[in-house]
């Protein structure tokens, strides 16, 4: 998917919370029946960096709190806040299912929408994520418009492993969804199926998205493949890491690890999609921890959240 450009304009305010009569002088009430398809439109713009659709239908003092540390306190704030996202890659929402907490009346004035949803991001964007959120949506009618007052929403990520928490949902989901990629990539000739890795005197031809890790063995490495197959090469680790491409990278002196086959962490050990166990040095568990977090959430820190 191409990046969206965002369409808000930072120096827009939208006077009030008022909506504008109708020719006939009297306001026209939108149906209660649309606000579960309004709030969906509203949230999958947002998410595809079009900002106006929830500026217009937020209350001046919409609390908005977002998955990770993102809150934003009333319409001025999200004004202020929303340039520092435009970085961001363009999200994509897909299997939405929006509905009513309770059953309002017809005639309510106040109603709360809960829906859940599936996060992609395109395939050209750099950060690839994939990720299972649900938003709770208070609104009320004001001037005969449907608006939020109130949008919370979350991760389902909160793997708790001890005392860790670790985004397995989101890890899980993002390897499905980079294997896809990569796959129907391969398959259409854009990406290199295969990686060359060895010496002038030995080099062996591999598909990366297939090696869960390489051990150091001596002067040797041990390629181990999803398949359960071995491949050793007479290469020391050091230099055969150079040659991987950037989902590997070194949790131990003697393990490089393809992130993109991690499942989930706990105290001092890695655990792959084949529950393969790698150990973490002690010194270094803080940083193989955060960035793993990093890598699976897309660049979202979840001991921010």
């Amino acid at each position: 998917m191409a990046a969206h450009t965002s369409s808000y304009d930072a120096s827009h305010r939208t006077p009030g919370d008022a909506a504008p009569a109708s020719s006939a002088g009297a306001l026209q009430r939108e149906p209660l029946e649309q606000l579960p398809a309004i709030v969906e439109r509203v949230i999958a713009s947002y998410y595809a960096k079009d900002y106006q659709p929830l500026l217009d239908r937020a209350t001046s003092d919409c609390i908005f709190i977002g998955a990770g540390n993102m809150v934003f306190n009333g319409r001025d704030d999200m004004l202020r806040q929303l340039p520092e996202i435009e970085t961001a890659p363009s999200i994509f929402l897909r299997n939405a299912r929006f509905g009513f907490v309770g059953r309002p009346s017809a005639d309510a004035t106040d109603a709360t929408v809960y829906g859940t949803y599936r996060l992609f991001t395109g395939a050209r964007e750099p950060v690839l994520l994939a990720a299972k959120q649900r938003i709770t949506v208070c609104c009320s009618l004001v001037d005969g418009i449907w608006k939020a007052y109130h949008v919370h929403s979350s991760n389902e990520w909160n793997e708790l492993v001890g005392e860790d928490v670790f985004p397995l949902q989101i890890s899980m989901e993002t390897y499905a969804y980079v294997r896809g990629i990569l796959q129907a990539g391969q398959r259409a000739g854009n990406l290199p199926t295969r990686v060359a890795l060895g010496t002038s005197k030995a080099t062996r031809y591999v598909d990366p998205t297939q090696v869960l890790y390489i051990e150091a063995d001596g002067k040797r490495s041990t390629l181990h493949l999803a398949d359960g197959d071995t491949i050793t090469l007479n290469v020391l680790l050091n230099d055969i890491q150079p040659q991987l491409p950037g989902t590997f990278f070194r949790v131990h002196r003697s393990f490089v690890v393809n992130s993109a086959q991690v499942s989930g962490i706990r105290k001092f050990t890695l655990e792959l999609s084949d529950g393969t166990q790698i150990p973490i040095p002690e010194r270094r568990y803080s940083i193989v921890r955060r960035e793993m977090a990093l890598r699976v959430t897309g660049g979202l820190d979840p001991q921010k959240s």
